[in-house]
């Protein structure tokens, strides 16, 4: 199929389909390829939706042929106990206040999520893409969490270098929207798995967030797993929270360095401790009299 009739198909279509979503954007697809466990299900519904949000959500696993829905409502509420007092100094928390229930899944809409897997399998969708980034361009997964600047490095130098493999992974991305699009299953996240590698052995994991009507690709990072076994969620409101623990070999290893830096922006403090592999960084509160710790985000 010829890649611009492609591109002018999914573009009209995705058009049409957010004209209507203005009106009735009550329902959301999304895609879950390691949801097994129902909490996980009932994760995933929850983190598709913002602050303040409700609607229902069916989440897919493709992997297994499964489809979980859920009336999802998200609700933080701030709740503080001395009002007279900074929210800066502690006294006041989030709290979340969040519904998800589920509802019952029709056979039909089983049906649906079968063929479209069937559809999505038969032309490759689900491999993984794998991207080597240069070194100049930045050395550790640590340094994507830095800015969307360097995020959008590593990926203009993928689409420049390797612009053929760029080139098959977006048309193949195309053709999996467009048939989500045909079986009238728009999924928010439909992508296929994105392995970002780094010459110090980490790596972040990635998919498709959007395209835009210039006919490019955007994407969204999701997690970062560095080569002490670290993982990160990254999207959160908050990277870091109290008692949090990292490994690393030394203080003067590039992932620590920018570890550290990214803890005392969001408000904490790492405390050290030498182990026998290296040390060990928990995030502890901010000190008044350290300051290099930025309080606040």
């Amino acid at each position: 199929m010829n890649r611009l009739f492609i591109a002018l198909v999914l573009l009209l279509m995705l058009l049409s389909h957010h004209a209507a979503a203005n009106v009735f954007n009550t329902v959301v697809n999304i895609q879950c390829n390691h949801c097994t466990s129902n909490q996980a299900y009932r994760q995933a519904a929850l983190s598709a939706l913002k602050d303040r949000e409700q609607k229902v959500v069916n989440v897919i696993n493709f992997n297994q042929f499964d489809v979980r829905k859920f009336d999802v409502k998200k609700l933080l509420v701030e709740v503080c106990s001395d009002y007279g007092k900074s929210a800066t100094k502690g006294y006041c928390k989030m709290e979340d206040g969040s519904l998800v229930m589920s509802l019952k899944v029709t056979n039909i809409a089983r049906e649906q999520v079968i063929l479209l897997a069937e559809s999505l399998y038969q032309m490759d969708f689900f491999k993984s893409q794998y991207i080597q980034v240069d070194p100049q361009v930045a050395n550790t997964a640590w340094e994507l969490i830095e800015s969307s600047h360097v995020i959008g490095k590593v990926m203009f130098n993928w689409q420049q270098e390797y612009q053929y493999e760029y080139s098959a992974f977006q048309t193949n991305w195309q053709q999996g929207e467009l048939a989500s699009l045909q079986a009238n299953m728009p999924l928010k996240n439909l992508s296929p798995p994105i392995v970002v590698t780094f010459a110090d052995g980490s790596e972040s994991y990635a998919e498709v967030d959007f395209i835009d009507t210039d006919n490019q690709l955007h994407f969204r990072f999701l997690q970062i797993k560095d080569a002490n076994s670290n993982h990160l969620v990254l999207g959160q409101e908050k990277l870091f929270t109290l008692g949090d623990k990292f490994q690393f070999e030394s203080q003067q290893s590039h992932d620590f360095i920018k570890m550290k830096q990214l803890v005392e922006l969001s408000g904490f403090m790492v405390e050290t401790q030498e182990t026998l592999t290296g040390i060990s960084a928990s995030v502890v509160p901010c000190s008044s009299s350290e300051n290099r710790c930025k309080l606040g985000y």
